[in-house]
């Protein structure tokens, strides 16, 4: 018998909330089979089995949540051992005592395949894997490796890597249950309370979409007799992304001294240019943000308290802030100074899709060092956005109004959008916070410039 502790599926986290299961206790597994969609404080990612053999326990259940290194699942092995009775194939892992993930001597990776992280030379998998079995008695709980979506945990430095799965027939899928749609959609069932099983399914493969679930609770609503039940007081446990989010944004307002400044700018050109182009308006919204980052660098830096020491990046990551079913990400595009308008639009479209689907990376989640937040679309005139914490300014854009403007010598209506920078005036004083909207505004009211890379 083998005990599954939960390992760290982030920076540091200290719990995790159990989304769905995707087996059931008796159910046999393979190895790096997916086991359950677990929610972080950043992200929803697939757990894989660290073995292959029988689900004798499952220690939790859906919508419970689990502190890091506790019990998980324990797991009866055909061969009572640790390492699976078959060798991996190239670019799987195998649990080790150290705690380190290791792979059969394979060739390097050759075009776009995947890296994965490995042990050091010194240390052969089938020593490594001796030991292990030596190291821990069969009955006693096990850290292992694993690989988590695009994470590798507990495998010394992680390295980006992509896993596939055989997708399985829907006709087994629908014989559990949860699977058949993905962890916003089942969270959205689940706070209304609908059954998944009861809903039919309109989407590819079987797959349970958003529209099924809401439909499914207007005909709910729609059958039930009698007058609506008087409103109760209710509460809730914030758990995964929100929880994480509130403690993160407390840290920011009592940490941080924030400061902000406005200014209403004529994007009358910049939104003909992005209904008549291949680039969106986020898009050169961005290619502004980024034009004038170049001119204050700071504006992309972090300031370390502990050390009183300034960061400088070397590039420009910009994160998108995107509002979701189970709150708000921020989803980094790396690099973004070196894309144009067109680039950029299909990198924050890409960001945004994945993360209402909760399949974003840990990297993804966590390198952004500027963000910029399209409030608008809620149709708000601007607000006070507060920074993301390890950075030092943070762009919101309002809604896009029309307003009669002073445009040369007449008053005309413009399309107009208030623009807000919220900044860290440890970092940024007023005449630098200023200085980088002013710009921003200049090439939003001048967008052929925002084309340029």
């Amino acid at each position: 018998m083998k005990t599954f502790l939960l390992p760290d599926l982030g920076e540091g986290l200290t719990d995790s909330e159990i989304v769905a299961w995707k087996v059931a206790e008796g159910d046999t597994v393979e190895l790096n089979q997916p086991l359950a969609d677990i929610e972080t404080a950043k992200a929803v990612v697939e757990l894989p089995s660290p073995y292959e053999g029988v689900i004798a326990k499952l220690h939790a259940g859906e919508g419970e949540t689990v502190d890091v290194g506790a019990p998980l699942i324990d797991f009866d092995l055909d061969d009572g051992s640790a390492v699976p009775a078959s060798a991996p194939a190239a670019g799987d892992t195998v649990a080790a005592a150290d705690d380190e993930a290791v792979t059969p001597d394979a060739p390097g990776p050759v075009g776009d395949e995947p890296d994965v992280v490995t042990a050091p030379a010194s240390a052969p998998e089938t020593n490594v894997a001796a030991q292990a079995e030596a190291a821990a008695p069969d009955d006693k709980p096990e850290k292992v490796s694993v690989l988590v979506g695009s994470i590798t945990v507990h495998g010394g430095k992680p390295t980006r890597s992509k896993r596939t799965w055989d997708v399985e027939p829907f006709e087994r899928a629908e014989k559990r249950g949860p699977n058949r749609a993905m962890p916003p959609v089942r969270k959205l069932a689940k706070d209304r309370g609908i059954d998944l099983q009861s809903v039919r399914p309109s989407g590819a493969d079987g797959l349970v979409t958003r529209a099924d679930v809401e439909g499914a609770g207007t005909a709910s609503a729609t059958s039930a007799s009698g007058a609506a039940a008087a409103p109760a007081s209710t509460r809730e446990k914030v758990t995964g992304l929100r929880k994480h989010t509130a403690a993160a944004m407390a840290k920011s307002a009592l940490t941080v001294p924030h400061a902000a400044t406005f200014h209403q700018v004529d994007v009358t050109e910049t939104l003909a240019l992005a209904k008549s182009g291949d680039a969106s308006f986020l898009a050169l919204a961005s290619r502004a943000i980024l034009l004038a980052a170049k001119r204050w660098p700071d504006v992309a830096s972090a300031f370390h308290a502990d050390t009183n020491e300034l960061e400088r990046f070397a590039h420009v990551n910009l994160g998108i802030a995107v509002s979701t079913d189970r709150g708000l990400v921020v989803a980094s595009v790396d690099q973004a100074e070196t894309m144009d308008a067109v680039e950029l639009t299909a990198q924050i479209k890409d960001r945004a899709v994945r993360a209402r689907e909760g399949t974003l990376s840990m990297e993804e989640l966590t390198s952004s060092n500027i963000t910029i937040s399209n409030v608008g679309v809620f149709g708000v005139d601007g607000g006070i956005p507060i920074l993301n914490p390890g950075e030092s300014a943070i762009i919101a854009l309002g809604a896009i109004r029309k307003l009669p403007w002073n445009h040369q010598g007449e008053i005309v209506l413009r399309d107009v959008c208030t623009v807000t920078v919220s900044f860290d005036h440890r970092v940024l004083d007023g005449r630098e916070a200023a200085g980088f909207l002013a710009d921003i505004a200049a090439v939003l009211e001048r967008p052929a410039l925002a084309l340029a890379r």
